[in-house]
């Protein structure tokens, strides 16, 4: 019978047995004067009978717990002896395996050796066609480089002609100005206003580089403020928004915090309660008998089980013994 059975035996006929006060011993209240010794006779035998059965179940069980043991210890030195001949096979194929990787490393260094020497003669070739490559680009360079010569040559005399015109043009001018004595006086005149010109041309550039470099720095300035006013904002909103959220996570923790705590308590009352109906099963199944150490809450089931199957049996033994003396009468 099991624990479940047990305590529906206990709720079933708890309330009768306790409303009439009755204890195993005292069998003169369920009104067993009126039957004859010889029943009694016969309900002591079958409840010995029934204490003999359940120590026998209790022998063959030992007596299979103790075969597992047994198949379970040979088990495992089997399981032993298997292990230490795989590790002698792993032994074997380490071994065997060192040997092959000295092979191949023997292998791999010959080949290395060939592949360096084959590298050395292909690299010598090579190093010998670009020199030959070399020479030959350096002799089509310097034939360029004559002909240039001679191209600039030619191009110097051109110009050279030329030049000769404005020469003679500041010969005339020396000679009908009384301003200029020599050549060098003119053309010191001329560098003299070049250089001005220039220095005018390169204050202008330079103001006009100014005004585009300050133009370029409020534009980026105006830029900036504007990317950094869309950030602010941005990142304002996302706070913002963070905030809502964290408020929200915060609202939904404290709830589950009130119901992990509220099924907390009730877990602990439904415990407290199991565990005070079992001690009061337990007080009312079984007398408190001294030097007994203290009993754990299954120690207590048991008891109470053990107690239900008694009381049951004995209420079939009332109700056969009942109805026997309604036949007889």
């Amino acid at each position: 019978m099991s624990l479940f059975g047990a305590i529906d035996v206990a709720t079933t006929f708890g309330p009768m047995l306790s409303s009439k006060k009755t204890f195993l011993t005292q069998e003169a209240k369920v009104d067993f004067r009126s039957r004859t010794n010889n029943k009694e006779r016969l309900a002591f035998e079958d409840a010995q009978s029934s204490q003999t059965s359940q120590s026998t179940l209790l022998l063959q069980k030992k007596k299979l717990m103790e075969d597992a043991q047994i198949e379970l210890d040979r088990k495992k030195e089997e399981i032993r002896l298997r292990m230490l001949r795989c590790q002698e096979k792993e032994d074997e194929l380490a071994e065997t395996q060192a040997a092959l990787r000295l092979q191949v490393v023997k292998f791999e260094k010959f080949l290395k050796d060939n592949d360096a020497k084959r590298l050395r003669s292909h690299r010598k070739a090579l190093d010998e066609i670009k020199q030959r490559e070399a020479k030959e680009k350096e002799i089509e360079a310097k034939a360029r480089e004559l002909a240039e010569l001679h191209a600039k040559k030619r191009e110097r005399a051109e110009l050279l002609d030329r030049v000769r015109a404005y020469e003679q043009h500041l010969e005339d001018v020396k000679e009908f100005s009384d301003e200029y004595h020599e050549i060098p006086n003119v053309l010191d005149r001329y560098n003299t206003l070049a250089n001005a010109n220039a220095d005018l041309h390169s204050g202008i550039a330079s103001f006009n580089m100014q005004m585009d470099k300050q133009r370029s720095e409020l534009s980026f300035f105006i830029k900036e403020a504007q990317n950094q006013i869309l950030v602010s904002n941005s990142k304002i909103a996302e706070h913002q928004e963070q905030l809502e959220l964290a408020k929200i996570e915060s609202a939904k923790l404290e709830r589950e915090r009130a119901a992990g705590e509220n099924r907390q308590k009730e877990e602990t009352r439904l415990s407290g309660e199991i565990s005070m109906s079992i001690e009061n099963l337990y007080r009312r199944c079984r007398l408190s008998k001294p030097g007994i150490a203290a009993v754990t809450q299954l120690d207590r089931l048991l008891a109470v089980e053990e107690k239900l199957v008694d009381m049951r049996d004995v209420i079939q033994r009332a109700e056969r013994a009942q109805e026997n003396d309604g036949l007889i009468q």
